[in-house]
Parts: structure tokens; C-alpha cells; sequence
């Protein structure tokens, strides 16, 4: 399994996306293997549908019901983990949904993050090492 953040997701739909290429091998190659958090949702729909277009957004919706995604859910205890490392983390600026991916990889212990953002997820110390893809297989 691995954990998608949202600007993976949205350089897979855009074909002149500097990562599109990396990205796409490795979400065809692990399809219903990709794990985003729901939360993510919105934020994923809104940069595809303003950036790229209906076309792109109604592309992903679909892959989601198709089973390319799968979603996980953030209860209470999830969101008040996203706190805890919000706050723990201010100098960054996290934000809510790389915090949801941070929490969802520790939850459900897969280390495994699809991102273009290296920068928080190189910073934050999680129980185990990150491996970021596309970037820790591209050195």
C-alpha cells in the first residue's frame, strides 16, 4: 500500500506536470493499492476541476469509483492527531491534509507516501522513516 498526498494525485491527471510521468508509472503499476485520505478529497477535486477542468475532475471521480483509490477515514482520534502534529510542527505549516497523510501512515503503518512535496515530509519525524515516492526511487 501507499499514501497519496494531493499533489501526486494531481500531477497523475495533468499530462504537462513536470512529475506526471513518475507518477503515472507508479499509480498504474499499484492501482487499488493507492491509499488517499478523505479528507483530501476536496482539495484534489477543487485543484483539478480550477487548473485542468471538468474533464479532469470527472477523470478522477471516476478512478475513485472504479477502485484505483481507496479512501480512509479519519475519525476524532485522527483529526485530534492532525492537531497534535500541526501545532508540534507550526514553523512548517503543515496544513490539515499533510497531516492527514502523516496520521494515516501512521495509523494504518505504511510508510509509503506518493508526493511531489518533499519538503514537510522530509521534516516531520514520524515512529518510522518515510520512503517518498517518486523522489527516493529516482536517486
Amino acid at each position: 500500500m501507499i499514501i497519496a498526498d494531493t499533489g501526486a494525485i494531481y500531477a497523475f491527471y495533468d499530462g504537462n506536470d513536470q512529475y506526471h510521468q513518475a507518477v503515472r508509472v507508479i499509480i498504474n503499476q499499484n492501482a487499488g493499492e493507492i491509499m488517499i485520505p478523505e479528507i483530501l478529497l476536496v482539495e484534489i477535486d477543487y485543484l483539478l476541476e480550477k487548473l485542468l477542468g471538468v474533464d479532469a475532475e470527472l477523470n478522477f471521480l471516476q478512478d475513485v469509483l472504479n477502485g484505483v483509490y481507496r479512501l480512509h477515514h479519519l475519525n476524532r482520534i485522527g483529526l485530534q492527531s492532525c492537531h497534535k502534529l500541526i501545532a508540534q510542527y507550526r514553523d512548517l505549516k503543515l496544513g490539515l491534509a499533510d497531516a492527514s497523510v502523516m496520521v494515516t501512515a501512521e495509523e494504518l503503518n505504511i510508510y509509503q507516501i506518493l508526493t511531489i512535496d518533499e519538503r514537510d515530509f522530509r521534516a516531520v519525524r514520524l515512529k518510522k522513516p518515510l520512503t517518498l515516492l517518486p523522489a527516493d526511487t529516482l536517486q
